[in-house]
């Protein structure tokens, strides 16, 4: 069974509401930044005092372990017999904004839960936004993985790609796969995701921390704490870029 968990100890009063939506991290590689990136978007959430859950359908669960209380497990696994438990993840977004965090290897399992509850159909007719935040490096897998998610999912969700340079810095396939004619017909969103440096990179990673707890790690250098502080920034200014800001994602 899943468990919302919530930490009580936030004050009410300064939290909020966000509008009705499920944004899925997503990409059939592993290792191009998913987690990153939901990592990313909820430390903002946070910062920004807005309302949101987390769903981490990965089984190392990085994104559980890094916010807790705010994280929830779920699994896109054996689903026709367990469709209740990705069930909860509308459910929940009915209630407020929900991150997930998809892992590489359940794009089959997913898309047919997608169909087998039509989720599209039934979003659209309940007021809940689907994002599609598809993370990107500069390989031939992810930009095909990609085009299938397109075809599959069509004009039912908002999409947005993130090249990730702290993956690749180099795009040299990306307009031969993601042409002017293809984001016209989709409105696709890109965005670049900056890159952190490579030793802070790793000890959050694997530390699991949030970059809540990344900010005051007694183990980062100043010129760490520093560089971090500023990588932040950055991040923050991307993702409002593709409309991640309060003033998109809060209630009206």
């Amino acid at each position: 069974m899943v468990k919302v968990k919530i930490d009580k100890t936030q004050s009410t009063s300064t939290i909020i509401a966000t509008r009705p939506g499920i944004q899925i991290s997503n990409c059939k590689k592993g290792g191009v930044g998913k987690t990153l990136l939901s990592k990313l978007k909820a430390a903002y959430c946070l910062e920004s005092e807005l309302d949101f859950y987390a769903v981490d359908a990965d089984r190392q669960e990085s994104f559980l372990k890094a916010y807790p209380e705010f994280a929830l497990p779920t699994r896109f696994s054996e689903l026709d017999r367990n469709l209740k438990i990705p069930d909860k993840v509308l459910d929940l977004a009915l209630e407020k904004l929900v991150l997930v965090d998809l892992p590489g290897n359940v794009e089959e399992a997913f898309n047919h839960w997608l169909t087998a509850s039509d989720i599209l159909e039934a979003s659209k007719d309940l007021g809940v936004e689907i994002q599609n935040w598809y993370v990107l490096d500069d390989s031939t897998e992810c930009y095909e993985g990609f085009l299938r998610t397109l075809e599959f999912v069509g004009d039912n969700a908002t999409h947005i790609l993130v090249r990730n340079f702290g993956r690749c810095e180099d795009w040299e396939g990306f307009d031969q796969f993601i042409t002017p004619e293809l984001i016209a017909e989709y409105q696709l969103k890109v965005i670049d995701l900056p890159k952190l440096r490579l030793d802070t990179a790793t000890t959050v990673y694997k530390n699991a921390l949030s970059f809540t707890e990344a900010r005051r790690y007694s183990e980062f250098s100043t010129a760490q704490l520093a560089g971090l502080r500023g990588y932040m920034r950055r991040v923050y200014a991307v993702l409002s870029i593709a409309g991640f800001n309060v003033e998109s994602l809060r209630l009206d």
